[in-house]
């Protein structure tokens, strides 16, 4: 305490504490015993003036006598000393504990002195040994400030020596820190609200709302096994105390009964007319009798009787319909924990108590405290209490007083710990459990709170925080009475230390791309080692100590290729498998799948119980299709080779061959001694029906499997119905990357385009990497500069098939001699193979040979619909096929030299074909000059780039086909239903040719799954050829068929790619061409640019083409911009960015030219990535930069729109509800809101912000959740789902939209700021010649204040403009310095971005 005067002049602490202390003690002194002491003391003190003194108005001290300072403080007791020394004990124990807990000393030493520090108490070193030091029987507890205990190998030695210890020293709560994810598997294609555990804890039980149960191993994850039955949603769970039986209820109003001992059906009950609420099997046995519990949504409580030595049940159950008025349903249940009492909770607010005692079950009570629904119940662990939880905000524990008399303990949900500020809204229980010991109740209340209450007096203990919605999983460990797991709708798991109210471990449940997935059930192992939950999204989650080893063996996505497959009914609920007439238990082991049906790789097979030990032949059969009588196509397994078998096979065919080739060639060479001596090229192979490439060796899916796979062709499907189960499955589409926002464009550094970066290497490792890659090449930066999102957007895909002139009978003979007459020249151009193995650059002193010029299908400016041109960012579909006929063409005429034992297949385990994104782009001289790939895998069922990777070099040759299709044709061409006989049209060398659809058949039996040239097709001129699904297109009905059809612009634009939203910004990509073309042609009448205005000259520059892999220049760029050659925007910056590098890589790196060459490249990208042309005024531009920055959240939020349109949870929601279905949605939802209303909003431009639009979606699902309240139904998992994908988008468009009104502010302030620095520097003109010299000066401080004011308003644009400004000052450009320091005028004729400041 420190007192000051009015004029600041303090009174020091020291006297002052000295003085009250003083008083203090002579106030103790007065009542007690030494009552003469206390009176010698007062006037010891009033002597020497040492008790507290009165201060005036003016500071001033003045002396008090002993009972003025009595009189003046009334308000301090005789005792106040002795009650201040007994508060400081509980405080200074919570902040340095002392050594023994409670005992609070003040004279007290050491690490129990009441002047402790944290310091003094620190270092604590408790060895194991003192366990063994036996004090009064046991031994002595861990102090409390002993933070790290000693591990439990030495507590348990400790243990033993001594003979007893207290549980909570074995097992701290610490310990469960070390609780981690093990693995989260998708296994489900739907929602899991069931999960459970066998009585040993070894297997998991997971039931979904794709109507399936499945068994999984606890120990490593691997799926044991998969319960066909059920017809709908799957709704609980119950595994028999004998261990014998799983059963599972579900909304088709069955129960279905297996054994788990070989997973055979055993019993299917139809006791319910209403779905199926919750399923137990009661523990109470008499005899080999037991009972199995059912209740229903038609109110329903079944009692069903089996017997346990022959696991037969009855037909007819013990029933009891407690319906008192329509409406009503029974929801949830408890047995006791002997099975006498059963407690069940209904809608209609009454508890009701059966009893089982008396040889059939009975109701002994109906409970009515309650006064809204009770769904929530649970008997405690041991005794004859049960705690009940209601929507009417109360909980109760109830206690059996005698048989029929039940009391209850009220457990007020709106109560609150002391000192806490009381919440005013209604409550209500939505979950409740009890502690291992029974000594509290756990309840969860609907504004996201835990609350622990003693179980006995019903006194509220802890309120636990944490979640940010609604919990509906409490579950108890099972023996550590201190630990209880929650998990939420907000993807948060918790466990708690109920004894101090903490949270222990905490895991949130972040799925990639769709939001956080909602925590629907969790279950502990008997254990207690581990738990798994089930989520919203379908996956399983196995969480536990120590290593997670056993569970990395596993695929992120497990099922079994029969999963889906239709099931055959029978009168008594039986089933069997459609296609196999086989009951599903007696069916061979299956085939392990991801969530696409791709088969996984043989070693993943070998998972599958029963197939551990089986043949390698038999892991991955090949399956055909053969048709029935009756039509239909049923599946039959042809052959079966391992992958090691068959690359031995391949390998050793290949050899063969080579050295037959080998020996025909030298005996050609004998027979033919004026030919050349290097080895001659092959003939390419005329008939397209015998491929070059017999024998490859098949890693690709399994037939069976793609039956089931949405892109399978219709020819391949097993039955209808196949396809429609693999398209049940709910998945949130992701967002595409959104329109690019033009505030995040970083600068181009000096050090950006280093010579490091696009080097050509002869390190052939540098591009050939293996699956293990973690990163992209620096060339996948390109694409992140120029603002494209890397990740995956909606798949795209296209590819490309042989360039074959088609020609009738009598045209054949004229083309041949054409063609003999080109043979030189297309030897040279195309196909360089009379050459010799030396592939040596040509010398400098003379041109250049065409073998080392560019490929045309690399210089070309006009989009083709093959070959297959590479840009970065292009999603593929890549054709391991069509790359091994390559790799064999390139090796066989001995092109250019080829390691086989580099393939990327070679590395990595490949399937036929694969999604993969070009990430990376090279070009190397060769020659022929090649295009290296660097290909990333995206992964099938979340769209996201994986960590795989691999390369592939490649060039355009005759007669091989492209191995490389965009996605968006691949898609394009899958969603044609192709049949037989139809008449099709096809693109060659820019005519329409036309012809019917023979079949369809593998073009290779090594690769029956693959599309690739899967289509036998004969042409109008009777000549048969193999084409792919992409290379043939359908015929308008207007047309006019005829051979060599030219192809008219129209209809070769419709059949180029067609760019994504946001792939070029915010306009389209005519708008972007036409106003880039704009800026070129600006550009282009700049001096420093005339060098890089067209091609090279390669007659002043022979040797430029032996260098240069890939020329680029203005000229071609342009080209390629008018007709829309780029199908995105980052393809155009990256041929932009090759300007600068072809003219370092060719010249000095510090040469004048290079230099040029950069400055001309940082304008080009800049003006790219800007939004107005070159010329405009830089104040003109950021207001549009402005303008479009704070309105880009609409263009965001209609993209996500649409992506929520095209989502199936969110059909019911696209349209206002009808109030004709739904008489009463209108009484329980005041302000209806959907997704139809929202983007008519939007659209409209009603809305001013994004935060007015997420609060009215937020409200769609507030509505949703309000009218279908029950957890458990479809529209609650959906409305889940669908929030937790909104949630995750709107956050980061809200936030840009934030940012831009921020710095729109800015702009804003700095706009008039410049103004009123313009206003205060206007001259006043004295004369007429000095009036000039201002008005001279005045328009150059105008220009840079201009500059500095766009510099302060935009920091991006000001680094950009400081890069370009500090290489314009440079003394090797002459011309740019000229032009810099010219008058304004001249200054105008240059793109803003040549201007320094």
């Amino acid at each position: 305490i420190c007192f000051s005067s009015p004029k600041s002049r303090p009174i020091q602490w020291p006297k002052i504490g000295t003085l009250q202390l003083y008083y203090l003690i002579s106030r103790f002194l007065t009542t007690g015993p030494c009552r003469r002491a206390a009176e010698v003391l007062a006037s010891e003190l009033e002597e020497y003036q040492l008790l507290p003194r009165r201060l005036d108005w003016l500071g001033n001290e003045h002396p008090r006598t002993y009972e003025d300072v009595v009189a003046a403080n009334r308000h301090i007791a005789p005792d106040h000393l002795l009650q201040i020394c007994k508060q400081i004990g509980p405080l200074l124990d919570k902040e340095v504990p002392s050594c023994v807990p409670g005992v609070h000393s003040l004279l007290g030493s050491g690490k129990q002195s009441m002047l402790r520090t944290p310091k003094d108490c620190d270092s604590v070193w408790f060895k194991a040994s003192s366990y063994a030091a036996l004090h009064r029987g046991r031994p002595p507890e861990r102090p409390l400030n002993c933070k790290n205990p000693p591990p439990l190998v030495k507590v348990h030695r400790g243990r033993e020596l001594t003979g007893v210890h207290r549980f909570s020293s074995i097992n701290p709560v610490s310990n469960y820190e070390h609780m981690r994810l093990h693995r989260r598997i998708l296994g489900h294609l739907s929602a899991v609200y069931c999960i459970a555990f066998d009585r040993t804890g070894l297997r998991i039980f997971t039931g979904s709302d794709d109507c399936l149960v499945k068994i999984w191993s606890s120990f490593d994850g691997r799926l044991h096994s998969t319960l066909r039955g059920h017809s709908a949603e799957i709704t609980d769970l119950a595994v028999n105390y004998e261990n014998t039986l799983i059963a599972a209820g579900s909304c088709d109003k069955t129960i279905r009964v297996w054994c788990l001992r070989t997973c055979a059906p055993v019993a299917v009950l139809q006791g319910h007319s209403g779905s199926i609420t919750s399923l137990q099997f009661s523990p109470f046995a008499k005899g080999s009798k037991r009972y199995m519990l059912s209740t229903g949504t038609d109110a329903t409580v079944c009692f069903w009787q089996w017997d346990v030595n022959n696991i037969n049940f009855s037909d007819r159950p013990h029933k009891f319909t407690e319906r008192p008025r329509p409406g009503v349903q029974t929801v949830c249940s408890s047995f006791s924990p002997g099975g006498i009492f059963l407690a069940t909770g209904s809608t209609d607010d009454v508890i009701r108590i059966y009893y089982l005692g008396s040889g059939s079950p009975e109701k002994i009570s109906e409970l009515h405290e309650h006064t809204d629904k009770v769904d929530s119940i649970q008997f405690c662990h041991s005794g004859e209490r049960f705690v009940s939880g209601s929507r009417d905000g109360t909980a109760r524990i109830w206690k059996l007083h005698q048989r029929q008399q039940w009391r209850c303990i009220l457990l007020n949900m709106s109560a609150t710990l002391p000192g806490e500020e009381e919440s005013y809204f209604k409550p209500k229980v939505t979950m409740v459990a009890w502690d291992r010991h029974d000594n509290t109740v756990i309840t969860a209340v609907n504004n996201h709170l835990l609350k622990v209450w003693n179980s006995y007096t019903g006194q509220l203990l802890h309120i636990l925080k944490g979640h940010e919605a609604e919990v509906f999983v409490l579950e108890p460990h099972p023996f550590d009475p201190r630990i209880i797991l929650s998990a939420g709708h907000d993807g948060n798991v918790f466990i708690w230390d109920l004894l101090r109210g903490t949270n222990t471990q905490h895991y949130f449940n972040m799925i990639e791309g769709q939001g956080h997935g909602a925590v629907f059930d969790c279950k502990f192992t008997p254990d207690g080692q581990r738990f798994a939950c089930t989520d919203s999204h379908g996956h399983l989650l196995i969480f536990g100590f120590g290593s997670s080893k056993p569970y990395e063996k596993l695929p992120d996505q497990v099922f079994f290729h029969t999963d889906y497959r239709p099931l055959i009914r029978d009168a008594n609920g039986f089933v069997l498998d459609e296609q196999t007439q086989q009951a599903p238990h007696l069916m061979p082991p299956p085939f392990l799948v991801d969530v696409d049906g791709n088969p996984h790789p043989p070693r993943y097979q070998r998972l599958v119980p029963g197939r551990e030990n089986i043949a390698a032949e038999h892991l991955v059969p090949q399956l055909g299709y053969v048709a029935t009588s009756d039509g239909e196509v049923v599946e039959q397994v042809i052959s079966q080779q391992t992958a090691e078998h068959e690359e031995v096979t391949v390998r050793r065919s290949s050899l063969l061959d080579e050295a037959i080739r080998q020996l025909q060639e030298q005996q050609d060479r004998q027979n033919q001694p004026g030919t050349e001596s290097g080895p001659a090229l092959a003939p390419a192979p005329t008939d397209v029906q015998s491929p070059p490439n017999v024998g490859l060796r098949r890693s690709g899916q399994v037939e069976g499997v793609r039956q089931m796979h949405q892109n399978a062709p219709r020819s391949q499907m097993a039955t209808e119905r196949d396809l429609q189960a693999w398209r049940r499955r709910v998945v949130v589409p992701e967002l595409a990357p959104s329109t690019i926002s033009y505030f995040c464009f970083e600068s181009v550094q000096d050090n950006e385009l280093d010579g490091s970066e696009l080097e050509s290497s002869n390190d052939e490792e540098e591009w050939n990497s293996d699956s293990s890659s973690h990163t992209s090449s620096e060339y996948s930066d390109w694409t992140a500069d120029a603002g494209i999102n890397l990740q995956p957007s909606t798949p795209l895909s296209s590819r490309k098939r042989v360039r074959r002139r088609l020609s009738t009978s009598e045209e054949e003979e004229e083309e041949n001699e054409e063609e003999e007459e080109k043979q030189q020249q297309s030897d040279e151009d195309e196909k360089p193979g009379k050459k010799s193995k030396e592939k040596a650059r040509p010398s400098i002193n003379r041109e250049v040979s065409n073998e080392f010029r560019p490929s045309p299908w690399i210089t070309d400016v006009i989009p083709r619909k093959s070959p297959f041109v590479p840009q970065m960012g292009d999603e593929v579909i890549y054709f391991r096929q069509g790359h091994e006929a390559y790799v064999e063409a390139v090796s066989r005429n001995e092109l250019y030299p080829i390691n086989l034992d580099k393939q990327p297949w070679k590395k990595m385990e490949l399937r036929d074909q694969e999604f993969v994104k070009i990430t990376g782009i090279k070009y190397e001289v060769c020659p022929p000059t090649l295009c290296c790939l660097k290909l990333t895998l995206i992964d099938h069922g979340t769209g996201k780039i994986t960590d795989k990777s691999f390369s592939v070099k490649y060039h355009d040759m005759p007669d091989v086909i492209d191995f490389l299709v965009l996605r968006q044709s691949y898609d394009e061409a899958l969603r044609r239903n192709w049949q037989p006989n139809d008449r099709f049209r096809s693109v060659i060398d820019d005519a329409w040719w036309f012809g019917t659809i023979v079949c369809q058949e593998p073009y290779q039996p090594e690769y029956p799954d693959s599309l690739f040239q899967c289509f036998k097709v004969r042409w109008d001129n009777g000549e048969t050829e193999k084409l792919s699904p992409w290379d043939v297109e359908p015929i308008p009905d207007d047309e006019t068929e005829g051979g060599g059809i030219p192809v008219t612009a129209d209809e070769m634009s419709e059949l180029m790619y067609k760019p994504l939203p946001g792939e070029w910004g915010e306009r389209s990509r005519d708008e972007e061409c036409e106003r880039i073309i704009a800026g070129i042609d600006q550009l282009i009448t700049v001096e420093i640019a005339a060098p890089f205005s067209g091609p090279v000259d390669l007659v002043q520059y022979p040797t430029y083409c032996t260098v240069i892999a890939y020329p680029t220049d203005l000229g071609t760029i342009r080209l390629r911009l008018m007709h829309r050659f780029y199908r995105r925007l980052s393809a155009l910056i990256w041929d932009a960015r090759y300007i600068a590098h072809n003219a370092r890589t060719f010249n000095e790196p510090r040469s004048k030219i290079a230099h040029s060459a950069k400055i001309i490249t940082n304008v080009l990208q800049k003006f790219d990535e800007d939004t107005e042309a070159p010329g405009t005024s830089a104040g003109h531009r950021l207001r549009q930069v402005k303008r479009c920055t704070v309105d880009a959240w609409k263009e965001q939020c209609k993209n996500l729109l649409n992506y929520i349109f095209q989502c199936e949870d969110s059909e019911p929601f696209r349209q206002p509800v009808d109030p004709q279905n739904y008489p009463d949605y209108h009484d329980i939802i005041d302000t209806p809101m959907d997704f139809g209303t929202v983007k008519r909003t939007l659209e409209e431009d009603h809305y001013e912000n994004p935060i007015e639009l997420c609060k009215d979606t937020r409200l769609i699902f507030a509505n949703a959740k309000a009218y279908t309240p029950n957890k458990r139904s479809k529209i609650y998992s959906m409305t889940l789902r669908l929030s937790a994908f909104f949630e995750d988008k709107i956050r980061t468009i809200i936030s840009e939209y934030k940012t831009a009104v921020k710095s729109s502010d800015r702009l804003r302030r700095s706009q008039r700021f410049r103004k009123k620095m313009q206003q205060q520097d206007q001259p006043t003109a004295t004369t007429r010649s000095r009036a000039a010299v201002k008005t001279q000066e005045k328009v150059e401080s105008t220009s840079v204040t201009k500059s500095t004011s766009a510099k302060v308003s935009v920091p991006e644009r000001a680094r950009r403009s400081r890069s370009s400004s500090s290489g314009h000052s440079s003394s090797e450009d002459d011309s740019v310095s000229k032009a810099a320091s010219s008058t304004p005028g001249t200054k105008e004729t240059l793109p803003p971005s040549l201007i320094g400041p």
